[in-house]
């Protein structure tokens, strides 16, 4: 009996949006052949490990690696889009919501809904946020860190 993808990611602890990934690389077919499967199981039980995943994050640069880790958590790319987006603005200017959704869907292809706008604000408050903690963080000149209020 062969197992789908939509199947096999039932009860998987890979998300469904890797295995797709794999598929289209072709790493994997769908439906699963039995080498596919044996595969699958492997990296279910490494995935996640430590010790697996440090010499990987390893190969990238430490910019790369912060990044990496900063975006982890919004699963598509028009997500870590807005993020690098507000991140890199430039103190001082204005990037609207407006003009950020209509970039999203030109580059994108297609329409956000209202939930997706409305989580584009959670990402903007959340590199503000980012912004504030790093702003309190930087170091003086004579290398002391500024205080960050609370004492």
């Amino acid at each position: 009996m062969k197992t789908t993808i939509a199947e096999f990611s039932e009860n998987s602890s890979i998300p469904k949006r890797v295995l797709l990934y794999l598929n289209r690389e072709g790493l994997i077919q769908d439906p699963l052949c039995q080498e596919d499967r044996l595969g699958l199981q492997f990296l279910e039980k490494i995935w996640g490990m430590v010790e697996v995943l440090r010499p990987q994050l390893a190969r990238l640069s430490r910019k790369a690696r912060l990044s990496f880790v900063t975006t982890a958590g919004l699963p598509s790319k028009w997500e870590r889009y807005a993020f690098t987006r507000f991140r890199n603005q430039k103190q001082g200017s204005s990037l609207t919501m407006r003009t950020l959704v209509e970039e999203i869907e030109s580059t994108f292809g297609f329409s956000l809904s209202s939930q997706q706008v409305k989580a584009l604000g959670k990402i903007r408050n959340r590199v503000q946020v980012a912004r504030h903690r790093q702003k309190k963080s930087k170091p003086k000149k004579d290398g002391h860190l500024l205080p960050s209020g609370n004492e």
